[in-house]
This record gives structure tokens, C-alpha cells and sequence, in this order.
């Protein structure tokens, strides 16, 4: 068990190390189903489910040959994955106490010859929005695993995975809190930049052409548009080289 629980807090180590504020949430997710795999001996295979505008979807797996059994579950509107995403509880599954409450996935499962199943649930921000609705409403999900093995994932595998998957869905979360506020800075400094320099090369007109500072602004939204080209660059111009503008 001991080794178990080291192997599974190196794995969240080396995640939350190698995480980019430029990776997408989708390939971090691979990532995540990879590394799972790799702690679980019995595990052959991972697949990542979230509901995006309340429709569940496959973003990742680690075998694309098992995606029958997501989409099975979002035919019928029910299975592990689901139940899992929706309750926030972990949900373990063998095919034959499957097919009485979950008749359309044991179908899938028993055609791919999945013995096992391990259901997670996973939350997580909406890709390149943030996150859905407002700050504490993540979207939804599941981290799946499948074995081909009858009986597979004991209690403390179980639970050791639940902790893997709580522990990454709130280091996600506060990547993408970082990333969010990483690029609102950036725009903040464009947009302080814009201004000064916008303000610099009014000064030049106002100076060259002997206008106030409403008719200099107002000379620079003509040149803009005569030239088709944006107040900004204009004003880069006129500020890095007022010569080659208005003459030596």
C-alpha cells in the first residue's frame, strides 16, 4: 500500500511540475488519463468525459478503441462515467452487475470484452473561457478506466485514484485561475502601452501642426482612417520618428 501511495503523490508531482500555462486542457487531460494508467496494474486503458452546455463528451482517452463504451453511456443518457460526473462519488462497475442497471453500456462493455470499470469524477474549467458561468461552477466530469480483468481496482487503489483525481481537478483549476489572470495582465499592459503612446504622438502633433489636444486627436483619427490603418500605429510612427511624418 505504501508503495502504492508514493508512487501515486510522485505522479501528482511530476503533473503539477510539468504544467503549462500555454497547454491546452484537453492535451493536460491526455496527460492525466496517461499517468493513470501507469499507476494502476490492472488498468488497460483511460477515457476523460465532460459536460460542456450539458452534453457529455469524450476529450481524451488513452485507446480510441473503447470510445463505444462513452458513447454508449451518452446514447442511453446513463452509465458509470455519468453517474459519477453527476453524484461527485467514485463509481466501480463489473460487467455482470452492469447489464441490470446500465443495459446499453454492459452491451458495449461485454461486445469489447471490459470486465471493470472505475468511474472518478473530475472538475475542471471550460476550454478558453474559463470557467462556465462564474468562478465556483467548473464543468463536470469523469475520469474512466477500464480493465479487461474480472474484478479488477481494489478499495485502495479506488481511493488512491479518487485523491489523484480530486488533487489534479483543483490543480487545474488553479492553472487556469493563474493563466486567466496572466492574460488580463498582459492586456492591461497593451492596452497602458496603447495609451501612452497614443498620448506621446498627440503631444508631437499638437507641437508640428500648432493644434489643441482635441484637434490633434482628431488629426490622428483622419490619418487613420486616409490611410486604413489603426490610430495605434500611426502613433507608433509619429513617436519612434516624427521627421519622416512632418519633415526634418
Amino acid at each position: 500500500m505504501m508503495d502504492q501511495f508514493r508512487d501515486t503523490t510522485s505522479a501528482l508531482r511530476e503533473l503539477t511540475e510539468s504544467i503549462r500555462l500555454d497547454e491546452s486542457r484537453d492535451e493536460l487531460l491526455a496527460r492525466v488519463a496517461k499517468k493513470v494508467i501507469g499507476l494502476l496494474p490492472q488498468a488497460d486503458a483511460a477515457t476523460v468525459t465532460l459536460y460542456e452546455d450539458n452534453d457529455p463528451s469524450t476529450v481524451a482517452a488513452t485507446d480510441e478503441s473503447l470510445l463505444p463504451l462513452d458513447k454508449a453511456q451518452y446514447s442511453a443518457d446513463e452509465g458509470p462515467c455519468l453517474t459519477a460526473a453527476s453524484s461527485g462519488t467514485i463509481v466501480r462497475t463489473r460487467l455482470e452487475t452492469a447489464a441490470g442497471r446500465w443495459p446499453d453500456f454492459a452491451a458495449a462493455a461485454e461486445q469489447l470484452g471490459v470486465r471493470t470499470s472505475l468511474s472518478c469524477p473530475l472538475f475542471v474549467p471550460d476550454e478558453g473561457h474559463g470557467f462556465k458561468r462564474r468562478d465556483t461552477e467548473p464543468l463536470s466530469g469523469a475520469l474512466n478506466i477500464w480493465s479487461y480483468t474480472e474484478n479488477a481496482f481494489d478499495p485502495v487503489e479506488s481511493a488512491l485514484i479518487a485523491m489523484f483525481t480530486s488533487a489534479i481537478s483543483v490543480i487545474i483549476l488553479t492553472a487556469s485561475r493563474w493563466a486567466a489572470a496572466e492574460k488580463q495582465a498582459e492586456t492591461l499592459v497593451a492596452a497602458l502601452e496603447t495609451r501612452d503612446t497614443i498620448a506621446t504622438a498627440k503631444g508631437i502633433v499638437m507641437a508640428r501642426l500648432e493644434l489643441n489636444a482635441d484637434e490633434a486627436f482628431r488629426w490622428l483619427t483622419e490619418a487613420s482612417q486616409h490611410t486604413n490603418r489603426k490610430i495605434r500605429e500611426i502613433s507608433v510612427l509619429i513617436a519612434e520618428d516624427p521627421g519622416a511624418v512632418f519633415g526634418r
